[in-house]
């Protein structure tokens, strides 16, 4: 099913970041197919035309700021989660809160939420210039991988003049209260 609803590529990428979410999950006590089924679904609603995105969002109040009227591309996290509940009679809530911010993180991140936050990043297809220092962080430290991913996104979003997402500032800001709060 999931492999008539995506492009072969955004399908491959799916099963790569399913293979590589199984991967990080082996020394965290996570449940495993929660991680199985998150990964290989978190982008469910990825090959959505924006109009489409936007449409299911309002349709459904999945709308949370106006960044993603800007950007609809990162409600595919959102639509994705509301589409899996119900075409998919998913109702996992950690499973659907994983798909669901995928796209941008969020200040209580679960360890699932991580984990497929971070393969998406880290599938072996992914080429990016610091894609190899972020798979070496995350070998050591989700966290600090975590961490290392947020101060990326938001250096290329404002090198770029970007709109910048309120979920990932305030994901970024958990990871520094954590740190703060344990001195």
């Amino acid at each position: 099913m999931l492999k008539a609803k995506l492009s072969s590529e955004r399908f491959a990428h799916s099963l790569a970041v399913m293979e590589t979410a199984l991967s990080l999950a082996e020394n965290y006590a996570v449940d495993q197919k929660k991680v199985w089924l998150a990964a290989l679904l978190h982008d469910y609603a990825k090959d959505l035309s924006d109009s489409v995105l936007l449409k299911l969002a309002r349709e459904n109040n999945l709308l949370s700021c106006q960044v993603e009227k800007y950007q609809p591309n990162l409600l595919h996290g959102p639509v994705g989660a509301f589409l899996c509940k119900r075409d998919l009679q998913i109702k996992d809530q950690e499973i659907l809160q994983a798909i669901y911010y995928h796209t941008t993180g969020h200040q209580d991140m679960t360890l699932l939420d991580k984990i497929v936050f971070l393969a998406d990043l880290l599938e072996p297809e992914r080429s990016y210039p610091w894609v190899d220092e972020l798979r070496q962080i995350c070998a050591a430290n989700l966290d600090k991988g975590l961490f290392f991913v947020f101060e990326q996104i938001l250096q290329y979003l404002l090198h770029t003049k970007t709109l910048i997402h309120p979920l990932t500032i305030k994901a970024r800001n958990q990871l520094i209260y954590q740190r703060l709060d344990m001195k």
